[in-house]
């Protein structure tokens, strides 16, 4: 594996058409309900509307990484980690997209390497960027070659929180639905229908594919939180933990965290959690329109806020640390020298918090930092000390609490905050 030579390479891009009649088959294999989802099914409808979800079909044309220059690829080892959609714009009901792919990072986790992919598609008829998506594959066997174990470019997962769900929904799959799911995704991999390869693959018979299991579960958040109105969905990240078998039931277990749901899907059936640490983005959740604080003036998620989610994740795992601390941080993201996000990570109060947003009580220290440059930082690029002298970094009050932070960060990133 060769990160720099991956990331530098440029593929041609990919074209994909599409007409009302795929979306709606795609819609079936989901388990868009004729009753309930009738926007989703019938063209006639006064708000058809193409589920969003449905741009993994394009993405999967760019999201092959066979041959692929710094890549040592071998399809049976093969497994679709996790996966992040954002949608920009609507879907059209029937659209040539123009999807491309660009590999932003290999990760050594060990056992194995994770290949991260972007794909953004776009209205190849006007030129509309659509959606950004990024499949996480990972490859057994092919780590230890020296790369980094994390990325500030990986959207990272959600903390379950510590509560009963607000909502959960229950939903049985056919055992036809894998059948029909490739059929309406374009994702023909035997794997799902044909019980020699099922078994040499290392399963008893055919499993459901992951991408139709994060339909299921997206519905289900849009159906609870969003009136049934796919098109509030602005993103939605998911990791892959256990397979489903076709007839088994998918149960959605949800909770609202501000302008996010964070879910996860179990198999009623066996309790085994099979999307798990998953988040979605919705419009409006609060009442209102999304706050500033999410987006920046393109309407894009802050580039740093994974860096956030990354250590909310990890706090759980430095509860001594957190105690040491006994402090509040708050982070204002810049761009363009105007505030247009901020962060706050809680070190006082309980086991700590990390949530969007003015700190809730007086902050310890305030840090002011461009977008991009916090990320840059993170990455390694740019080291605090020079970014701090040289004005890209400012802060405020109790600046030694910032080393006392040190030590979560470098777990939540390899590299210093």
């Amino acid at each position: 594996m060769d990160p720099a030579k991956a990331r530098a390479h440029k593929a041609e891009p990919e074209f994909f058409e599409y007409n009302q009649r795929d979306t709606i088959v795609y819609a079936l294999g989901i388990g868009a309900r004729a009753k309930e989802d009738i926007r989703y099914l019938y063209e006639g409808a006064e708000d058809f509307t193409v589920f969003p979800t449905y741009v993994v079909a394009p993405g999967l044309m760019g999201s092959g990484v066979a041959g692929w220059p710094g890549i040592d690829f071998d399809l049976t080892r093969i497994l679709h980690g996790e996966q992040y959609i954002e949608i920009f714009k609507p879907l059209p009901t029937d659209a040539k997209l123009r999807s491309e792919r660009q590999v932003i990072d290999i990760l050594d986790k060990g056992k194995g390497a994770l290949i991260l992919s972007n794909i953004t598609t776009f209205n190849d008829r006007n030129g509309e960027k659509l959606s950004l998506q990024q499949f996480g594959t990972f490859q057994v066997g092919s780590g230890g070659f020296g790369g980094n174990r994390s990325s500030p470019h990986e959207f990272a997962p959600a903390a379950i929180p510590q509560r009963n769900p607000d909502k959960v929904i229950e939903q049985k799959t056919t055992i036809d639905q894998a059948a029909l799911y490739r059929m309406g995704s374009g994702d023909l991999n035997p794997l799902h229908i044909d019980p020699m390869f099922a078994k040499m693959s290392g399963f008893k018979e055919p499993i459901l594919h992951g991408l139709c299991t994060l339909g299921f579960s997206t519905r289900h958040v849009v159906e609870a939180f969003a009136d049934n109105d796919a098109n509030k969905l602005r993103a939605v990240k998911v990791r892959f933990s256990s397979p489903v078998l076709p007839g088994q039931t998918l149960q959605t277990e949800m909770w609202r965290e501000g302008d996010r749901v964070i879910f996860q899907t179990k198999v009623k059936e066996t309790g085994k959690v099979v999307i798990a640490n998953a988040w979605a983005k919705l419009d409006g959740l609060d009442g209102k329109a999304p706050s500033t604080n999410q987006s920046n003036s393109s309407g894009m998620t802050l580039k740093s806020a994974a860096l956030f989610d990354q250590i909310k994740a990890e706090l759980p795992n430095h509860k001594e640390k957190v105690k040491q601390v006994k402090g509040i941080i708050l982070y204002e993201l810049t761009a363009g020298g105007k505030v247009i996000g901020k962060y706050t990570i809680d070190l006082k109060n309980g086991d700590g918090d990390v949530y969007e947003g003015d700190a809730k009580e007086k902050a310890s220290v305030t840090v002011t930092v461009d977008d991009e440059d916090f990320v840059k930082i993170a990455a390694g690029e740019l080291e605090p000390t020079k970014a701090f002298m040289t004005g890209k970094l400012k802060a405020k009050g109790n600046i030694m609490m910032l080393q006392k932070l040190q030590g979560i960060l470098q777990n939540a990133q390899k590299s210093k905050l």
